[in-house]
């Protein structure tokens, strides 16, 4: 019984944010189910960047400005799909969490302060080549471009949370609400996007249906208030079985950033559904080399001209369940279904593992995942209590990301630190 309530505890604490490719931790981790700790503070911060088709060298080639030469190109190429995905994710927060009555311990509050960036989108295997390598290897074809979507949000939080423990303490329920401000939005989505090069290089052919939409572009500091909004969260775990017996399970359900932002009248639109004709010395270079071609129309005529107004961006809302079996030993294991309304993110699906100590000041969990915008990922977290007082939980979304970065699919890392009171 001891073990398993040790066990339920800390799972609910610090393996509810684990092993996801969006792993921010909405609620502190307690150091120890200490009844006499009133008030809690943690932070913490994560990344996450996953594909379907980039590799892990690749994307930090790309993030860090390197050189990306012929070759990589030509393997990266190899791994392309006719549609690819594409996510990342960065958050900073701070939270402070308190019980009333910890004595009875019947309800828990939190606020939290948070700094977020997501960025997320799909992309056809023309479109990596022609934004890499331009036209030239296009000549006498025709590129498509077209369903092809990338998202942008920056954003900061107040979030406020409440907790329900049942009377005997083996369910709890969540409901919480934020207020957010928009620093940042980017959105381009291309529905359909065709380029035809003449096999000599002489003239290119082109048509698209695309908007751009863009936050207002003079204010992009930390905290530029180009937007408002609300957003909500659930959740809900409950024990199942016999707390007396060897074996027990958990079930755990929760709702993630149901909300909006609404972007000033600031806001820049732009959009097109047009073909164009272009003539040139060398037609072949227009896509990296703009200035060699001749004959090329205004902007205006393009892409029409910018308009001005109001927009509205809905949050990536996350679905998640988690079924977990404490097994004797101090061990558990289960499964991890996620859901996104991500641009072109699929199910993920995550077995797990994990034990603890004796004295449940240190536990350890990992497993295996496919899913999202990655393939196969080997997530692994670890946990360390000194005291009552103090705990960090430490972990990566794919282990195997940092040990051969040319051959797998998504990496991400994060850290949570929790001082009790």
């Amino acid at each position: 019984m001891k073990n398993f309530f040790f066990a339920f505890v800390f799972f609910s604490a610090t393996e509810l944010s684990a092993q996801d490719p969006q792993v921010f931790a909405y609620h502190p981790s307690w150091p120890l189910p200490d009844s006499s700790l009133r008030e809690c503070i943690s932070v913490s911060s994560e990344y996450a960047a996953a594909s379907d088709a980039l590799t892990n060298s690749f994307i930090d080639k790309f993030y860090q400005g390197g050189f990306i030469d012929s070759s990589m190109k030509a393997e990266q190429g190899q791994r392309l799909l006719p549609s690819n995905r594409f996510g990342a994710y960065s958050g900073f927060s701070v939270s402070c969490s308190w019980r009333p009555h910890p004595d009875s311990l019947k309800w828990e509050y939190l606020v939290a302060v948070r700094d977020r960036q997501s960025l997320f989108g799909k992309f056809s295997d023309d479109a990596f080549h022609l934004a890499l390598e331009g036209n030239r290897s296009f000549l006498g074809s025709t590129a498509d471009v077209g369903n092809t979507k990338f998202t942008l949000i920056h954003w900061q939080q107040i979030q406020f949370e409440a907790k329900y423990y049942s009377p005997d303490k083996r369910s709890q329920m969540v409901l919480g609400i934020s207020f957010l401000n928009g620093q940042q939005f980017q959105e381009a989505n291309i529905r359909s996007g065709k380029l035809f090069t003449s096999s000599d290089g002489t003239f290119i052919d082109a048509s698209a249906d695309a908007s751009w939409y863009a936050s207002d572009t003079a204010h992009k500091v930390f905290g530029s208030r180009n937007g408002s909004g609300n957003c909500f969260n659930f959740r809900f775990i409950t024990a199942l079985g016999d707390p007396n017996k060897k074996m027990n399970s958990q079930l755990m359900f929760s709702v993630q950033d149901l909300g909006y932002i609404r972007w000033n009248t600031h806001s820049q639109i732009y959009s097109t559904d047009t073909s164009i004709h272009y003539t040139g010395v060398d037609a072949s270079q227009a896509i990296l080399n703009p200035k060699n071609v001749s004959g090329v129309p205004g902007i205006d005529s393009l892409i029409g001209k910018v308009k001005n107004g109001q927009v509205i961006s809905f949050l990536p809302i996350g679905l998640r369940g988690r079924y977990t079996l404490f097994l004797p030993s101090r061990t558990w294991m289960g499964i991890d279904v996620r859901i996104w309304s991500y641009t072109g993110a699929s199910a993920q699906f995550t077995l797990f593992g994990g034990w603890h100590c004796p004295d449940s000041k240190f536990n350890i969990s990992g497993g295996a995942s496919w899913g999202g915008f990655a393939r196969l990922q080997f997530p692994l977290q670890v946990g360390y209590t000194p005291c009552k007082r103090f705990s960090v939980t430490v972990g990566t979304i794919n282990a195997a990301g940092y040990i051969l970065p040319a051959k797998t699919y998504g990496q991400g890392a994060y850290m949570n630190l929790s001082f009790g009171i």
